[in-house]
């Protein structure tokens, strides 16, 4: 199984912090969005490898088990538990007039009651479910949309049919009869299912939010005895955007304006979720001073409407200016020290 550097791939330290990692994975997932980079194969895997790495190194239980064990520290720690579980020395096979019922409850005990779905275990048990996180992008949760993704669901094992054991039997010479004997099963390790990969196809509904979660009904692990199978919740987690910060459901975003724009008012052609719309600058405008835009923020769920799209103003000064510029500025400092708006604005400090 090949290794994954999840610190490499987020470009971190083993010893970062949990704000080094959050800052390094908004930067990347920015970056390698699919919506930003139609059509890249490689762009999308790598998204795709920066999410799984953040999925664990983000969670601090998962993080512990990473560096312990390496990326396949749930494998290894299944591998381990099964192997704890069904550790006993020789073992030959009981006589014939041994009952087989008591023979595995003797031989393991009390733990064949969750043993799986073989013909041994219990009755019937449901599946456990599953979850896991989905990142999402703004666009995505606003409009629905259609994910493929490729999920790790559970399947009954090709080698031992779901039983979870592999019985042989030999003739004995010596004592004139057929020695029995059970083993777990290597492929499944006793647990009668195995993980593989299946792609499946989400629909993902308008109006989820950070912490929503989607159901998929069945995607769970497979129960055992004839037991339904478990359901897979995917948790949803809102990537970075790069214009709006989401509040709720209403967004957020800076307005840069010139001062004679701020001054004078103005019309300016902004961006939202789905088309560009004027938005009205008043005159005497503010740096820091809100203005709203009702309707435009995220789609709500049941058709409930939508939220505010909220655009903060910051007022910019050019950098360098020429000499017309200046004799410009000069005259509105002129203007504005006959008025006495220079101690006005000084007073405000105290």
């Amino acid at each position: 199984m090949e290794y994954k550097d999840y610190y490499k791939i987020l470009g971190v330290a083993k010893n970062a912090s949990e704000s080094e990692i959050k800052k390094a994975y908004r930067k990347l997932a920015r970056e390698f969005h699919p919506d930003l980079n139609p059509g890249n194969k490689s762009a999308e895997e790598r998204f795709k490898e920066i999410n799984e790495a953040n999925e664990v190194l983000s969670d601090p239980e998962k993080r512990r088990k990473y560096d312990e064990l390496g990326s396949h520290w749930e494998q290894i720690q299944r591998d381990r538990d099964y192997a704890r579980r069904y550790a006993r020395p020789g073992f030959e096979g009981p006589p014939e007039d041994f009952d087989l019922g008591d023979f595995f409850t003797t031989f393991f005990g009390d733990r064949m009651s969750g043993f799986g779905p073989g013909p041994f275990a219990a009755g019937p048990h449901p599946g456990a479910d599953l979850q896991s996180e989905i990142g999402l992008s703004l666009e995505e949760l606003h409009r629905g949309s259609r994910k493929s993704l490729n999920l790790s669901v559970t399947e009954t094992c090709p080698t031992c049919h779901g039983q979870g054991m592999i019985m042989t039997s030999a003739y004995s010479q010596g004592k004139r009869q057929v020695v029995t004997s059970a083993q777990p099963c290597g492929t499944c390790l006793g647990q009668g299912q195995i993980r593989t990969q299946r792609e499946v196809q989400v629909k993902i509904p308008k109006g989820v939010k950070e912490g929503s979660k989607i159901r998929l009904v069945g995607l769970g692990d497979k129960g055992s005895q004839g037991g339904p199978a478990g359901d897979l919740y995917l948790v949803v987690k809102v990537l970075p955007h790069r214009l709006f910060h989401l509040d709720g459901y209403d967004l957020e975003a800076e307005l840069p304006v010139w001062a004679d724009e701020a001054a004078l008012g103005a019309q300016i052609k902004v961006p939202t979720l789905d088309q560009k719309v004027l938005l009205k600058v008043p005159p005497g405008s503010q740096s820091g001073q809100r203005l709203r835009l009702r309707g435009k923020g995220l789609e709500k769920p049941r058709g409930e409407g939508a939220g505010d799209l909220h655009y903060k103003i910051r007022i910019m000064i050019p950098d360098r200016i020429n000499a017309k510029e200046r004799e410009l500025f000069n005259e509105l400092r002129r203007l504005r020290i006959e008025r006495g708006d220079e101690n006005k604005i000084r007073d405000r400090l105290g």
